[in-house]
């Protein structure tokens, strides 16, 4: 027994640490953890109990560069704090801490509670000068290796990705070639599920939006399959994150970057450290090569995506748009405050009403007013609606001619997407037959279970030609007559597309993001008119106004006859009650309609209830249906009645009017409305910079 150890350390426990630096350390040196465990009899031979002995291994694959981040150690350290141990063992010092706190922190308590510490061959007594001199030069020197070791392989994964050659990682697509060059992926199904990505991003608002595409259509994307076999490939069901990484990844762009991601150590408040896994940001890369590998997008094309990305970031980018969703209002992320330059926010009132709001008071504590203010914006969208289909309107025929070449390619891809899972199916049962046929069959165990295999596999061909039939047989390769009519038809009446109850707001959002730059709204307080100063995309400025405060007509119980008689030729009582509601017309005893108040308030005063046949023989027409009659839009109709183009026989206004055909039959309607859908001024300038909303034109690409 070494006579630095007395018998009070042999009452304590002898603790022996174990640890190994990385998870393949600990796969691929299996010795080295026997000789650590072997520390155990070094224990005994120095006189202490087997039972006393307690090993501590639950740090293994766990590095010991960064203090603060072992529960093994952190274990260690309680138990020699707390006087239960005699001695701790390690292999060597380094095994103990690679940084000079951790270590220095055993040695220190290890030598007021009066542990001792040993190795193979020695045993250390802190107490003691000398001892604690050398321990203090081994934990030095450990630190100083792991940090030299370090910054070896650091400058050499810099010189190897300086050449292009360092992959963490291979994405989905591609296939790294003697370990150092990327190509893409040999199997043609596998190129077209990766570009079918790209090429709906391209035209989908935002990733989520992509997502419920690929959903939709049941498309399934490639990533890799056994982790011990680089060109194995298993098939997926796409997701948000997943589509994310692609989108963001500069590889798919022919782009060697490096690094993508960075290690940040983070301190927590209780002392704790973590490390945290961040992006990249482009401009911070070390190593950028482009035309490095094949590519599947541009340059430019990945350019815009990362700038779609960003615009839709809600909450994390303080500038963006934010993601096109399904409100009514349409210049939700577009709006800005003039006087002092923030984003204004929308909010939805349950009378229908779209409220735009400056925060800004509220964002700033020093800010002397909760808001600078708002305004409801209903009447403003509709007039800028106006101006966006009359300055999209002589493109209609067009965009239903590309509608139907996208409807084409995409039936086209999505039918390739389902030939290449079919001709795989086949590979896949072919291959298994080949198997099959070289089995003994008196072999039953083996032979059993391949024909079991092969039966799986016949399977699989016989849906996947089934999934190929049905698309076929519902989803012709082109569109069919009906359709094509359809599309021509809505595309000359693009005001019926645009204020159908079932058109999409994400879409509305989209078309309006395209035409628009952005939106300054401002109060005008000596008119107390609320001002929209409308950016368009080729730079032109349109000034938009409507009061702030519209005047209600009052609700008396003679008025509220008239109008409930007058919208029950066009809508059943429910509606009614939604629309009295929204104008802010209370019952005569001053409550919110309801469908059973509209009921008794007529059968009360001996008004009929909605009749739909009636409606049609009488020729009566809401505001909204006599605009789809006459081909514009409702706003236009509530400008030809305050022109006395139109003199409907009954007017509230704030109220829907109710029209009858021959109403729109005269020559001065006629009139009004030839010139408002043939000469109406646009509110873009012709201006050959001007962006389309559609694809660009052969001429247009030819300059560029």
């Amino acid at each position: 027994m070494d006579e630095k150890i007395t018998a009070k350390h042999l009452k304590r426990l002898a603790i022996v640490y174990v640890r190994q630096s990385s998870p393949g350390q600990v796969r691929n040196n299996v010795e080295s953890y026997r000789v650590q465990l072997s520390l155990k009899r070094r224990a005994i031979e120095l006189g202490w109990d087997e039972t006393r002995i307690r090993i501590i291994q639950q740090d293994q694959g766990k590095s010991a560069t960064h203090p603060g981040m072992r529960s093994g150690f952190d274990e260690m350290l309680q138990l020699v704090r707390a006087g239960e141990a005699g001695i701790v063992f390690a292999s060597e010092v380094s095994r103990w801490a690679r940084n000079n706190l951790e270590s220095n922190l055993l040695v220190h308590y290890c030598a007021v509670l009066g542990a001792v510490l040993g190795d193979e061959s020695n045993v250390w007594d802190p107490t003691l000068p000398e001892d604690c001199l050398v321990l203090g030069i081994q934990s030095a020197v450990a630190a100083h290796e792991s940090s030299a070791i370090r910054r070896r392989m650091e400058r050499g994964l810099q010189e190897k990705a300086s050449r292009g050659e360092l992959h963490h990682g291979v994405p989905p697509g591609y296939v790294c070639v003697e370990g150092k060059h990327l190509r893409k992926y040999p199997d043609a199904r596998v190129q077209r599920a990766v570009q079918l990505v790209f090429d709906l991003f391209d035209q989908s608002a935002s990733v989520y939006d992509l997502a419920r595409q690929l959903w939709r259509q049941g498309v399934k994307l490639p990533a890799p399959g056994r982790p011990d076999d680089s060109t194995s490939v298993s098939w997926i069901d796409p997701s948000y994150d997943r589509l994310l990484d692609m989108l963001e990844n500069p590889k798919y762009a022919g782009i060697y970057a490096y690094p993508l991601n960075r290690v940040v150590v983070e301190t927590q408040p209780d002392g704790t450290i973590h490390k945290r896994v961040r992006k990249v940001a482009r401009g911070e890369w070390d190593v950028e090569l482009r035309d490095h590998h094949p590519a599947y997008i541009t340059v430019a094309c990945y350019e815009r995506n990362q700038e779609k990305i960003a615009m839709n970031a809600n909450r994390f980018a303080p500038q963006a748009r934010g993601a096109p969703l399904s409100g009514e209002a349409l210049l939700v992320g577009l709006i800005c405050c003039r006087s002092c330059n923030h984003q204004m926010s929308v909010s939805y009132r349950s009378s229908g009403a779209i409220t735009y709001a400056c925060q800004r008071g509220r964002r700033q504590r020093d800010a002397v007013k909760d808001r600078c203010f708002q305004f409801r914006a209903n009447e403003l969208e509709d007039q800028l609606v106006e101006h966006l289909l009359q300055a999209v309107r002589p493109a209609g025929i067009e965009a239903a001619q590309r509608a139907a070449q996208r409807m084409t390619a995409q039936r086209a891809g999505q039918r390739q997407l389902l030939e290449d899972a079919l001709e795989h199916a086949h590979y896949q049962a072919d291959l298994t037959r080949r198997r099959f046929d070289k089995v003994d069959p008196s072999n039953r165990l083996v032979f059993d279970t391949l024909a079991e295999e092969l039966e799986e596999s016949l399977q699989q061909v016989e849906q996947q030609k089934a999934k190929l039939a049905a698309f076929d047989r519902d989803e012709p390769p082109r569109p069919t007559p009906q359709e094509q009519s359809l599309l021509n038809e809505l595309g000359s009446r693009l005001e019926q597309v645009w204020f159908d109850e079932q058109a999409d707001g994400r879409l509305k959002k989209q078309i309006v993001r395209t035409l628009v730059d952005h939106v300054y709204a401002e109060l005008d307080d000596q008119s107390d008119e609320v001002v929209l100063y409308v950016q368009w995309s080729a730079g032109h400025v349109t000034e938009l106004r409507h009061r702030r405060r519209s005047r209600k007509p009052r609700s008396t119980a003679i008025q509220l006859q008239v109008v409930i008689d007058s919208l029950r030729r066009v809508v059943d009582d429910e509606a009614i009650a939604r629309i009295l509601n929204r104008s802010r017309l209370q019952t005569e005893q001053g409550k919110t309609w309801t469908k059973r108040r509209v009921s008794l308030f007529r059968k009360r005063h001996g008004i009929v209830a909605f009749d739909l046949a009636e409606k049609e023989k009488q020729g009566w027409l809401s505001q909204s249906e006599a605009a789809t009659k006459l081909g514009i839009s409702p706003m236009s109709i509530h400008r030809l009645i305050q022109s006395n183009i139109l003199t409907p026989k009954q007017y509230f206004p704030g109220l829907p009017t109710v029209l009858n055909r021959t109403e729109l039959e005269t020559d001065a309607v006629q009139r009004a409305v030839k010139t408002i859908r043939s000469h109406g001024s646009a509110p873009l300038p012709s201006d050959p910079k001007q962006l389309s909303l559609f694809a660009t034109t052969k001429s247009q690409k030819g300059a560029s």
